[in-house]
């Protein structure tokens, strides 16, 4: 059982960046497949003449990014530096890209068409629709890609993806802290009630490294540096997405400085995550962390598919990882 659904947002896309807001409603499995694995945010566009791109992909068009069910929020991004026309993978894209999601575009086969999709697992109960509320911020396009769009060709959708789960995630709202130059600073990362903290994205307020060592209290008997982190959490050794959106040959980079994903390797459950981080230079240091929990997989309908593929942040997580 998997399958992928599309919802139009019924919002017509503005030049220069802007603000949307919009609702909908996911719709009911249609295969008995119990879980909406992943919810993505997509592009249809053309633009107004030949791109020439960032290289940062979609996550530099995104500044801000938040998904509500009722008083539930899966996801309340602020990126600390969203510079659209950086020419490097996105902090967003940088977390899609670490805990199973994905950022993915390419011409879509009409004259200055572009189709550009992030994706993000969640992980929620497809037996019953969903109002979902969603708040984007696009920085503006030319800056991204050179060129504005064409705005009665442009569509913002979004895209679910049906199938089995056995984690719910959650992604953390933003926690800033102010590091000192030559210093160690006492961090505080708060956990959520009835979950598991699999990780916490740590992002400098520009890109660039300005940590020497992170050491987590809650177990942990000495300092990583950040080479080290980013071996634990095989960046080093898999890399990051970091294709131009025009570029269908796959490239990686094997860092992305100012961003470290910390694998906690569910490190605590339920409590508060302790750190002492220490800095090369005057900086705020946003974290962000990644909660998950086990869910049933009861299907609401008869199964009418013979093979399901089970979606697993955590597991997509210790899967990359060579430790």
């Amino acid at each position: 059982m998997a399958y992928v659904d599309l919802v139009s947002t019924q919002v017509t896309p503005v030049q220069g960046g802007a603000t949307y807001n919009f609702a909908f409603d996911t719709p009911i499995a249609q295969d008995g497949s119990p879980n909406l694995t992943h919810i993505g945010f997509q592009i249809d566009g053309v633009l107004g003449g030949a791109a020439t791109y960032s290289g940062g992909n979609l996550g530099r068009l995104i500044s801000n990014y938040r998904l509500k069910v009722g008083a539930n929020t899966l996801i309340d991004f602020d990126d600390p530096n969203p510079a659209v026309d950086t020419n490097a993978p996105s902090n967003l894209a940088c977390i899609a890209d670490k805990t199973g999601g994905w950022v993915a575009s390419a011409p879509n086969g009409t004259t200055n068409g572009i189709v550009a999709e992030l994706t993000l697992p969640f992980g929620i109960d497809a037996s019953r629709s969903h109002r979902i509320n969603v708040s984007i911020t696009l920085g503006d396009e030319s800056g991204w890609s050179g060129q504005n769009w064409t705005v009665a060709e442009t569509e913002f959708n979004m895209v679910m993806y049906y199938g089995v789960s056995s984690d719910i995630t959650v992604f953390g709202s933003r926690q800033d802290f102010t590091l000192t130059s030559g210093s160690e600073r006492a961090v505080t990362v708060f956990g959520k009630t009835g979950f598991n903290m699999l990780g916490v994205s740590m992002i400098d307020s520009s890109d660039v490294d300005q940590v020497t060592s992170i050491r987590t209290n809650n177990g942990a008997f000495r300092a990583l540096n950040i080479a080290q982190w980013r071996v634990l959490d095989s960046t080093y050794l898999k890399g990051i997405r970091a294709n131009d959106p025009a570029d269908n040959v796959p490239l990686w980079v094997l860092s992305r400085a100012g961003y470290v994903f910390l694998d906690l390797k569910r490190l605590t459950a339920g409590a508060d995550i302790t750190m002492t981080v220490s800095a090369t230079a005057n900086t705020t240091m946003s974290f962000f962390p990644v909660w998950v929990a086990p869910i049933g997989q009861n299907t609401s309908t008869p199964v009418r598919q013979l093979n399901s593929t089970v979606s697993s942040t955590s597991k997509d997580v210790e899967r990359q990882s060579a430790i």
